[in-house]
């Protein structure tokens, strides 16, 4: 807690996520290393030994920014399995929703995607938890397709990391062939259609 200020549990956390904001802005426009706790603090008119009172290290901002954004999309995941029915329009709606995850938090996520490793072991714990629970949803819906025979049996677990990824490459994409909402559609119709020509044209 911030000395000699006392705040509620409410306005606590309310400046935790207002850091957080601050940090995500910080690393989407000048990339992680770059990013420095003295500016965090600067952005959200503290000192630096106050925004030490709520998160030692920067490392600890992002994490608790993923783990808060994963949080959110989980129970938007929720509402989407709960109001659709069909398992293919259930994955096309996730995928879409996790398509328009804001850039602040993508360019974070790239970033773990990739530096994750040299991240704390507490740290990677906590990622991994809640990253195994949003796929854990997804991997349901899929095997849900596959016992009512709408898909077709398959490792679920590794069609959950393909579909994942793939999103996050189009979100990436040095070369985008159309919007990342036409690119999504159309990844969604080789994943759930495949490749093959069946004879037709």
């Amino acid at each position: 807690m911030p000395k000699g200020i006392m705040l509620t549990p409410e306005q606590q956390a309310a400046r935790r996520e207002e850091i957080a904001g601050v940090a995500l802005r910080l690393i989407a426009e000048n990339g992680f290393q770059k990013t420095s706790m003295r500016e965090i603090a600067v952005l959200t008119n503290m000192g630096k030994s106050s925004l030490y009172d709520f998160f030692k290290t920067k490392d600890e901002i992002v994490v608790y920014a993923v783990e808060k954004k994963i949080e959110e999309t989980i129970h938007k995941v929720h509402r989407i399995i709960a109001d659709e029915s069909s398992p293919e329009q259930c994955l096309r709606k996730i995928m879409d929703n996790h398509l328009r995850i804001p850039k602040q938090y993508r360019t974070v996520l790239m970033w773990f995607h990739t530096e994750s490793d040299y991240l704390e072991e507490e740290y990677r714990k906590r990622l991994k938890a809640v990253r195994y629970a949003y796929q854990d949803i997804i991997k349901s819906v899929i095997e849900k397709g596959m016992a009512t025979g709408i898909f077709r049996k398959t490792d679920a677990d590794l069609l959950t990391r393909l579909l994942m990824n793939s999103v996050l490459a189009i979100v990436y994409t040095s070369r985008p062939s159309a919007s990342p909402e036409k690119m999504l559609d159309e990844t969604m119709n080789i994943f759930l259609h495949g490749i093959m020509n069946d004879g037709g044209e």
